[in-house]
């Protein structure tokens, strides 16, 4: 009987294998098969390789005993394959750990991840209580519902409540966020409401925690996974529910190695799987309005802050109608809004989203634009190191150049970056402690 077996390589198609072992082979069944001069790991697949070419057929060596990959799952790589031309056997590769499986029993450490109470201590505003009754009412099929609301509303508790109930149901969840850094302050909110340590899937986690967590899922034992893009492929036995928070980040696109935005790839995986998934936002991306408008995602918005929790005062100072001192960058506006904070014994954070003193450099006689010989973009100048710097590539090149009188270029910085205006602070506050704070330092 022909087998085909998928390996996590990068081919587009399975291989056929013949079986003489005792165990019946299903699709998605892990097993040890020899391929070239070693034995690895594969899938029994559903669809076998047509070819007229005549070959040795090889024997699969053993089924592996750990639990198969669903058939939604099987599904799932196949699109995700075709959608994100990636070769097939790469898609399964995701799924994996190092292209293997874990075969290890990790019974002992599956405790601290029991889920052991469903957050009674936190009780819901009449707003919050309104978007649960709207999130619940709409079932536990797939629908992409958009849970939208200002900073510090208190979304993150809706959906936890949400999550409870498919929890208690028998069924696993899955929590995608957009940055690394987010998963620590997450995690204390979770460990509250569930009282249970989270189980955390990102590429800082440790190999053993990475196996501890893909034994837990594909056995059930572990219920709720938070975790960034890469999570989305774990083999989850039996998911019921996704939620994407801050869905509008683009930290959610991957544009390194295999290209994909896990936000779009998640909707996918809930419509395969048949669960719902809920996008959480306090300000939707545009293709998430988009399809609000066209009535494809229902939307619950949360209007107030938790406990009526006031909001911080913005305030715009608009430098076209400033007038700005000669190779000022900061208005007397915002100096004198500053003065008000310092007064009180406040600090106060400039942010600039560019390194070194000046962003260009030109010549004010010949017209020269210092630029980077591999980019073609304009090199920074950095004061500090008295050099101009390639932001892309990290060249390094000196300021010294020769005009075409033959005399030394009359350079002129243009623009503010973060060490421009820290010199024009130190000016105005000479006895203030003033520091950088950026990449360079």
């Amino acid at each position: 009987m022909k087998i085909p077996v998928l390996f996590p390589k990068i081919f587009d198609y399975p291989f056929t294998y013949k079986s003489e072992i005792s165990e019946t082979l299903k699709s998605g069944d892990f097993v040890k098969a020899p391929f070239g001069s070693s034995e690895i790991t594969g899938v029994i697949w559903p669809h076998e390789q047509k070819t007229k070419k005549k070959f040795k057929i090889k024997k699969i060596s053993k089924k592996i005993n750990v639990k198969n990959l669903n058939s939604s799952m099987i599904e799932f790589i196949s699109w995700f394959s075709k959608y994100n031309l990636v070769p097939l056997g790469m898609s399964l590769k995701m799924c994996l750990l190092n292209k293997d499986v874990v075969e290890t029993a990790f019974n002992k450490e599956f405790n601290k991840f029991t889920i052991k109470s469903g957050g009674n201590n936190f009780l819901l505003n009449a707003e919050q209580k309104k978007s649960l009754a709207f999130i619940r009412n709409i079932g536990n099929n797939y629908n992409v519902t958009v849970l939208e609301g200002v900073a510090g509303s208190g979304k993150t508790l809706v959906y936890f409540k949400r999550i409870k109930d498919l929890i208690d149901k028998g069924f696993q969840a899955l929590i995608l966020l957009p940055e690394i850094a987010l998963t620590n302050q997450f995690s204390r909110r979770f460990k509250e409401f569930f009282g249970a340590e989270p189980a955390i899937w990102h590429s800082g986690t440790t190999k053993k925690n990475k196996s501890i967590i893909w034994k837990g899922i594909t056995e059930g034992k572990i219920k709720i996974v938070i975790g960034a893009r890469s999570s989305l492929f774990l083999p989850f036995k039996n998911l019921g529910i996704i939620v994407v928070d801050e869905e509008h980040d683009a930290s959610y696109k991957q544009d390194e190695g295999i290209s994909y935005n896990a936000r779009d790839m998640a909707i996918t995986r809930a419509s395969l799987e048949n669960i719902p998934i809920h996008l959480v936002t306090s300000i939707p991306s545009v293709e998430t309005y988009n399809n609000i408008v066209n009535k494809k995602y229902y939307i619950t918005k949360l209007d107030k802050r938790y406990r009526e929790a006031s909001l911080p005062n913005i305030e715009i100072i608009n430098l076209h109608n400033e007038v700005l001192d000669k190779n000022s960058w900061i208005a007397n506006k915002t100096i004198s809004k500053v003065n008000q904070y310092l007064d009180k014994g406040d600090q106060v954070l400039f942010f600039l989203n560019r390194r070194g003193y000046a962003p260009f450099v030109i010549c004010k006689k010949c017209g020269y634009k210092f630029q980077c010989p591999n980019c073609a973009v304009n090199l920074n100048f950095h004061k500090k190191l008295n050099k101009l710097l390639c932001h892309y590539c990290g060249h390094k090149s000196l300021l010294s150049r020769d005009c075409k009188d033959n005399k030394k270029c009359d350079l002129l910085f243009c623009g503010p970056g973060v060490e421009r205006i820290f010199a024009e602070l130190k000016k105005i506050y000479p006895n203030k402690k003033i520091e950088i704070f950026s990449s360079d330092t």
